[in-house]
């Protein structure tokens, strides 16, 4: 139920009072609602639905300042005195009509297709303004000035029917949803805490999608949710009937199922998972922040550039120093035996032989 910005009691009436329910009722808008609805809408203004058995379906503007005055207007547009029409949402001292939640839907839905709420609103916006600023009282200037029509008319059928509601039958014992611990159903109950998010086109519920699956996924198609969308039931075969939180929970359910828009806000969530004898029941927790994988750093263009090629050394250039000692060395042995050989000649000089034949030719006498 959503907040008119009025004092708003948090409790819920009795039954009882649903079967003395008006069949006329005015519904208040939520303002911070008005701004997603109709855009452009002023923050100064609001905005009411006056509903009856008959067919009447009035869109109602006026100031932030008439908050406590608009209920007479209310009244003349109804055709009922204060007080015997119902409010929705409850406001003290006036009586309540609890809406559904696809009646509420139906009431947003008919502001939404409205194409001239905005229009409306701006001009209410500049009279209210300017009789203010003239100290002319406002509700006369507007009956004087019937071209400057606060209302918009729609027939109530085109949202939902209203005083055909079936009223809801008194009964005693829980309220609705809930069982006596008599007829529970034997058989031990699991409580685990999971996590719930989108993988490859299907809601995923496991224990951490940081870390590998422990087995293949369920794929399950026969779901239902709560009307409020807060849990989904699974059948309760869908795991082993000996299953136990050792043994691990992996399921599908195809994103398709789900509310429009879930699966879009639903990026990683946790749950809560009951094991029950008569089913699974998901309860929806809060979404987990995860934190935004951190930026790689930028690499320097420079070290990006290819680099030249070292240059190729020559065969030359790579044996030129060995050989220039091996030639070194060569030459030094050189000298080393010409100045061996030279001293040797100098210190013992050997007198060249003479052959005998020499000697004999010699000695001849001519």
């Amino acid at each position: 139920m959503m907040n008119s910005g009025f004092s708003v009691k948090e409790e819920l009436r009795d039954d009882v009072d649903a079967l003395h329910e008006p069949d006329a009722f005015a519904y208040f808008v939520d303002p911070s609602e008005l701004s997603v609805l109709v855009p452009g809408w002023p923050e100064e203004m609001r905005l009411l639905l006056c509903m009856d058995a008959a067919g009447l379906c009035e869109f109602v503007v006026f100031h932030n300042d008439e908050e406590h005055a608009v209920f007479d207007r209310v009244a003349d547009i109804l055709d009922r005195p204060v007080g015997s029409f119902a409010v929705s949402p409850e406001v003290e001292g006036h009586p309540c009509r609890r809406l559904l939640f696809s009646e509420e839907n139906a009431l947003l839905k008919a502001i939404q297709d409205s194409k001239t709420l905005e229009e409306t609103a701006a001009d209410y916006l500049i009279n209210y303004n300017f009789a203010r600023e003239e100290g002319l009282d406002f509700d006369e200037l507007m009956r004087q000035r019937p071209e400057l029509d606060q209302f918009q008319r729609v027939s109530t059928n085109k949202i939902f029917p209203i005083g055909n509601r079936k009223r809801r039958k008194l009964r005693s014992g829980p309220p609705e949803g809930y069982m006596p611990s008599a007829e529970v159903q034997p058989g031990e109950c699991f409580y685990v805490r999971l996590e719930m998010w989108l993988a490859g086109g299907r809601m995923r519920i496991a224990s951490n999608p940081e870390q590998p699956l422990p087995m293949v996924p369920t794929l399950v198609r026969d779901i239902a949710f709560r009307d409020d969308f807060a849990s989904v039931y699974i059948p309760r075969d869908t795991l082993a009937a000996e299953w136990r939180p050792k043994d691990d929970m992996v399921i599908d359910i195809p994103a398709e199922l789900f509310p429009a828009g879930f699966s879009d806000s639903c990026a990683r969530r946790e749950v809560k998972v009951a094991v029950m004898p008569r089913g699974i029941f998901v309860e929806f927790g809060a979404p987990i922040e995860v934190p935004p994988a951190p930026e790689p750093e930028l690499l320097d263009p420079a070290a990006l550039a290819p680099q030249p090629p070292a240059p190729r050394k020559s065969l030359w250039k790579s044996l030129h120093v060995p050989l220039i000692a091996v030639a070194g060395l060569g030459v030094t042995g050189l000298f080393s035996t010409i100045i061996a050989q030279t001293t040797g000649n100098d210190v013992a000089p050997d007198p060249a032989p003479k052959s005998a034949i020499f000697k004999t030719v010699a000695q001849m006498e001519p």
